[in-house]
Formats: structure tokens, C-alpha cells, sequence
């Protein structure tokens, strides 16, 4: 867990008046063997905002873009990603990638989360991720139908771009976000279980229903 300060005041500057993390210490612990990390990505910041704290270019006019839309805006939150300096499920369409996702209780990217990974990228690699790929961002949404897309261009530039879903290509694919299994780690929720990549199950499900057999 030391590592977790250091990037926190690397990353943010300071870790005071920063939502405690909901992941407990074996958790974190793992995540080297696991090939992921962790990341915060605080409450109420915009995508413009992050870019400005981050130093990130970006080939959006955030002054005229309306259309894109981010999850979990005024909550702040901790989630699992994984290291990979490229997305997983290439020629993979985002509609098969978001079906595969959900079935191992994991959620998707949008814009702020991926600023978010960028920069805790960055900060432990000294590189940005998917240069040359495109990522969907499963968990945001582009205007009513469509999908955001993004990557980092051979300069360090974020582009992005709107899809539809059942787009496929080689050189684009997906990533996924891991959310904490508890709202505040505490010893009745401690022993909750945390969803994994390649793990189909409800443990990433906020509810779920029992079976009965009769």
C-alpha cells in the first residue's frame, strides 16, 4: 500500500479530502500478479478539467462537445484496471466486448475514468497506453446510439472519436474497470469478493438473485 501514497500525491498532489480506497489490502496486494493497477478518479471534475490537471492534449474542442457522456459524475471512486499497454479484445466490436464484460461482473472505460488511467499510466510506466490503438468506452455513451472512442495518437495526443457499437477492427479494443464489491470497506464487508477478468460471476454484480431449487 505504500506505493498508494506515493501516487496519490504524485498524481493529485496531495491525498487529503480523497475518498478512502474500497479495496482492502490483499486486494491491492495482488494486483502485481494480476498485471493491474489501481486508480482514483475524483468527483465533479469534467474531461476538460482532467486534461488541464493532467497536461494531457487532446484533439477535442471540450468548449463545443456536448455529446459525450461520462458514468458515476459526482461520486468519487477507486477502480481496477489492468497494466496492458494495449486493449484487449482487438476486432472485438464494443457490443460483444460490453456482453463479455458483464458476464464477469466487470463494467467498461468512459472518457473520465480513461484521463484517469492515462495519467496513473504515465505516472508508474512513463508512457501513455493504447498509442495507435483505439479503446471503447463501454461505460460512457456517445449522443443517443453511438460510442465513444479513444486513443493516444505517436505525439501523446488524445483523440477521440464516436462509433457505433458493432464497429469491429483490428486495431481497436476495450478495457475494463473493476469496481470495489462494498461501498466502504468495513469488517462485515471486508470478505466480500472482487469480479476478475476470464472469471464468469455475480461478484461484481451490485445485486443478484438467489436460485432455489425446487
Amino acid at each position: 500500500m505504500d506505493d498508494l501514497g506515493v501516487y496519490l500525491e504524485q498524481v493529485y498532489g496531495d491525498s487529503a479530502g480523497l475518498a478512502d480506497c474500497p479495496f482492502t489490502t490483499a486486494e491491492v496486494n495482488e494486483l502485481q500478479s494480476t498485471d493491474e493497477m489501481l486508480v482514483y478518479l475524483p468527483s465533479g471534475q469534467s474531461p476538460a478539467d482532467l486534461c488541464v490537471r493532467w497536461n494531457i492534449r487532446s484533439n477535442i474542442d471540450f468548449t463545443q462537445e456536448t455529446l459525450i457522456r461520462t458514468a458515476m459524475n459526482s461520486e468519487s471512486h477507486w477502480f481496477i484496471a489492468s497494466t496492458s499497454k494495449t486493449p484487449e479484445l482487438l476486432y472485438r466490436s464494443g457490443q460483444a466486448a460490453r456482453r463479455e464484460y458483464e458476464e464477469e461482473g466487470l463494467h467498461g472505460m468512459d472518457l473520465r475514468r480513461y484521463l484517469a488511467f492515462s495519467a496513473a499510466f504515465r505516472w508508474r510506466f512513463g508512457v501513455l497506453p493504447d498509442q495507435r490503438y483505439w479503446c471503447f468506452l463501454l461505460a460512457g455513451s456517445y449522443d443517443r446510439s453511438g460510442v465513444s472512442v479513444a486513443g493516444y495518437d505517436a505525439n501523446g495526443t488524445l483523440n477521440h472519436h464516436a462509433w457505433m457499437y458493432n464497429f469491429k477492427a483490428k486495431f481497436a479494443g476495450s478495457r475494463y474497470a473493476v469496481l470495489a464489491p462494498r461501498i466502504e470497506l468495513t469488517p462485515e464487508t471486508e470478505s466480500l469478493t472482487r469480479a476478475y477478468r476470464g472469471q464468469r460471476g455475480v461478484a461484481g454484480y451490485e445485486a443478484a438473485t438467489d436460485r432455489m431449487s425446487s
